[in-house]
């Protein structure tokens, strides 16, 4: 009986425990399913709030990019508020920094572009980084410049080979080159590493054009070259016949005369020749004033014809005015009766004896909107390689014939420069063996 008691016992004994294990259990399973709402619930508040925080910053965003300062209302809630005010605070930075460095590339680009020589700015591959529009236009090279190599943009070994050098050792360099296609130039060029903490990481070079230094270097010294050349022929030819007065020579009077007559020739020669280079200095002078006014053509024309018609008279060239009386330009009078009288002067010494030299004057036109002075002549004409050269100080087409025709070799210089100072243009046009034109414009009234 006890036995049976204590079996009994020991079942209800098991029993309890096993439906304390079920009850143990199932709580556990509920709170595991409690738990798990209750992540799910705080992710996708989590999620919701994220999600309204980008679409808040994306806002802000479109409200900047569209020129509003008003911010939308939308705002984080709980423990999203300091993330989004830290999001926020960065964003600004962000844009802050954004704004310098737009205004910095800005003020870079402008300075770069305001300056006439040329700069190209390469990085440590090489490759150029940065140029302006003043070395794509002295190199005729298409933009963009960005991504070439130097050899690319400038065609030139020398420029290369210095900038890879200047990139390897660190030390800048200077240089001059000469660019022969299209036209010729002469460029200084400068180039200087870009350091930073002592490493080389790039290379400026600047291009100088000094093609109107070196230009001017030429014509100083040919000019002073012509002109002692000019200056010793006649000197040698009145010191010679002095001499030959002063050893007797004054004693036979036939030749006494001839001799001070060519005395007298020479020294017209030098007064011609120092007339004409005043004259040309005055007109290259910076700053030249033109005193225009309205100037009627046809009398101006007819007292430049007067000048020269004692000399074409000698020769029995016909001498023939066609300007309309109704022609009025806006001219210096001065210089331009100084441009017509160099030109009628040219064309009676070049033409032959029975010839003719006319001058015209065009009107204004739908085809040429100025004023055209023409002086043509019969004479013997211009070589067409010549014509673009006439107009050169001391050029001549003949040498021995200009010279013994009593010219200086400056005349036409004198009518190029008094032309340009008006701002006009003047060229030449010729048939060898039957004659040329000058032409010249003129602003009209």
């Amino acid at each position: 009986m006890a036995a049976r008691r204590r079996l009994v016992l020991s079942h209800a004994v098991v029993a309890l425990l096993a439906l304390g294990a079920a009850l143990i259990s199932t709580s556990f399973l509920v709170a595991a399913v409690v738990a798990g709402l209750a992540a799910l619930a705080a992710a996708i508040w989590w999620g919701r709030s994220v999600d309204r925080l980008a679409l808040r910053l994306r806002q802000t965003d479109l409200a900047e990019a569209e020129g509003s300062s008003s911010e939308p209302a939308l705002a984080a809630e709980g423990p999203l508020s300091e993330l989004q005010a830290t999001a926020a605070d960065l964003q600004r930075r962000t844009r802050e920094r954004l704004a310098l460095l737009a205004v910095e590339k800005s003020r870079v680009e402008g300075i770069l572009e305001s300056v006439t020589e040329g700069i190209m700015v390469t990085g440590i591959d090489g490759k150029v980084v940065m140029a302006n529009r003043a070395l794509a236009s002295l190199f005729g090279t298409r933009p963009p410049l960005e991504g070439r190599t130097p050899v690319e943009v400038v065609r030139h070994r020398e420029v290369e080979e210095a900038i890879a050098a200047c990139q390897a050792e660190g030390r800048p360099a200077a240089l001059e080159v000469v660019r022969r296609a299209p036209t010729e130039r002469f460029l200084e060029v400068q180039v200087a590493p870009i350091r930073r903490d002592g490493t080389c990481i790039g290379v400026v070079t600047v291009f100088h054009d000094i093609t109107r230094l070196r230009q001017l270097e030429r014509v100083r010294r040919d000019f002073v070259a012509n002109v002692s050349h000019e200056l010793r022929t006649p000197l040698t030819a009145i010191k010679g016949y002095a001499e030959t007065l002063a050893e007797g020579a004054l004693q036979d009077p036939e030749a006494a005369g001839r001799f001070v007559q060519v005395i007298s020739s020479h020294a017209d020669r030098l007064h011609r020749l120092l007339d004409d280079i005043l004259d040309l200095a005055r007109l290259e002078q910076e700053g030249l004033e033109v005193r225009a006014s309205p100037t009627v053509l046809r009398p101006l024309v007819e007292g430049c014809v007067a000048a020269v018609a004692q000399a074409a008279s000698r020769k029995g060239i016909a001498l023939a005015v066609q300007v309309p009386p109704e022609i009025v330009a806006w001219c210096d009078g001065k210089l331009i009766e100084q441009v017509v009288t160099n030109l009628l002067d040219n064309a009676v010494k070049y033409t032959p004896e029975g010839g003719a030299v006319t001058v015209r004057a065009l009107a204004p036109s739908d085809a040429e909107p100025r004023i055209v002075v023409e002086v043509s002549d019969t004479g013997i004409g211009i070589p067409a390689a010549d014509l673009e050269r006439v107009f050169e100080r001391f050029y001549r087409v003949d040498k021995g014939r200009s010279r013994a025709l009593g010219g200086t070799g400056l005349g036409l210089s004198i009518v190029r420069h008094a032309v340009q100072a008006h701002g006009e243009r003047v060229w030449a046009t010729s048939e060898l063996g039957h004659g040329s034109t000058f032409h010249f414009t003129l602003k009209p009234e």
